[in-house]
């Protein structure tokens, strides 16, 4: 097939979705909105941010060079991966058949946000044949905004368990290598350091833990900081006396690196105050690390409570500390999750993913 992506080149869930198809034999070109970091040279990639013209205006000359583009290489499928920005670039090329990727914000958000934005979201919706979701709740968030359900194909992103997965081998070293003691207590808070995902809450609960707990650490990946945010999490750490029990690692842009950081740590807490879907979630479970995550919608059709994960309410310092309590003293409770997660993983894997995406454009191309 020969296949035409809109997307952020820099994102890992563009490369996520497209690997498959390169290594497939497609031929697959793809044009990013943002501004191009990394060559991919085994894709035809376009930097859109580099055409030239007047800074005002760019979307509209970005349209059309991108349907003058689009006319040139005939793709079998045009696909947009998130409602804004690229899928009014692909709806407004006129090309079909043309399928779109919610990633969540999109659908969940945008459309609140003004009277505009929901009119945009709908006019890009009226025009694509196909939308993708990830989960049911995006699939009723589409549905609440005019989308037929004969559109809608639900498909979770997947995990990679040949990369995420529970073996334990190279625990102690990867924790020599941070400088972690092979019998320390090790909590992971593995999400970007910005608001929204809570990590002035995670260090409350932890700070109630630690004369229970006096081998307890806690570890947060610094990237993609807030710098505001992310000194108020020092002046925090600094003002509860945590600062020898917080380790802060750095970004670990490889998926390996980032599976075996999930195996070192007893247990992974992301509690944002909301989802798009939960990649860091479903990785910690592939890698059979019991996890606590906020009681969102987004899970509620996926993750049971004490059987896959434990889930708090959002911004609840003293349940937050409890479900921490909990794993840390509950042999038989990690050992399930540890369990339940991994066995949920394999139903959830990457190679599904990919299977129902190729099902459904040889059945656009066929109708």
């Amino acid at each position: 097939m020969r296949l035409c992506f809109i997307a952020n080149a820099n994102s890992i869930h563009t490369r996520r979705w497209i690997e498959p198809f390169l290594l497939r034999g497609d031929e697959v070109h793809l044009l990013s909105y943002m501004r191009v970091k990394t060559p991919w040279p085994e894709v035809t990639l376009v930097d859109l941010t580099k055409l030239p013209g007047p800074p005002k205006g760019k979307l509209y000359n970005w349209v059309r060079w991108v349907r003058g583009y689009i006319q040139r290489i005939q793709p079998d499928i045009l696909h947009a991966h998130q409602v804004t920005i690229a899928g009014w670039l692909g709806a407004l090329t006129g090309f079909h058949p043309f399928v779109i990727s919610a990633w969540g914000s999109d659908l969940l958000i945008a459309p609140q946000q003004s009277l505009w934005q929901r009119w945009k979201t709908q006019f890009v919706l009226r025009r694509c044949d196909r939308l993708i979701t990830p989960s049911p709740l995006l699939q009723d968030a589409a549905l609440c905004l005019g989308v037929s359900p004969n559109r809608i194909h639900v498909i979770p992103w997947g995990v990679e368990t040949e990369i995420f997965s529970p073996t334990a081998t190279d625990r102690d070293m990867t924790r020599k290598t941070f400088g972690i003691r092979s019998d320390a207590h090790v909590i992971l808070s593995p999400r970007g350091l910005r608001p929204l995902y809570n990590h002035d809450i995670v260090i409350d609960a932890v700070a109630q833990l630690i004369s229970e707990f006096p081998s307890l650490y806690l570890c947060f990946l610094d990237f993609n900081p807030d710098v505001t945010y992310k000194e108020g999490l020092q002046q925090k750490i600094q003002n509860l006396n945590l600062t020898d029990r917080v380790i802060w690692l750095p970004p670990q842009p490889e998926r390996n690196a980032m599976a075996r950081l999930y195996r070192m740590a007893d247990i992974v807490i992301s509690i944002p105050s909301s989802e798009g879907y939960g990649f860091s979630v479903y990785e910690a479970l592939a890698c059979g690390t019991p996890t606590i995550i906020s009681d969102l919608p987004i899970f509620h059709q996926s993750l049971t409570h004490e059987m896959h994960v434990l889930k708090v309410p959002k911004r609840d310092v003293t349940k937050t500390s409890r479900a921490l309590r909990r794993l840390l003293t509950d042999t038989d409770l990690r050992d399930r999750l540890r369990q339940q997660g991994t066995i949920l993983m394999h139903e959830l894997n990457v190679e599904n993913r990919v299977n129902a995406a190729i099902a459904l454009y040889q059945h656009i191309l066929e109708v």
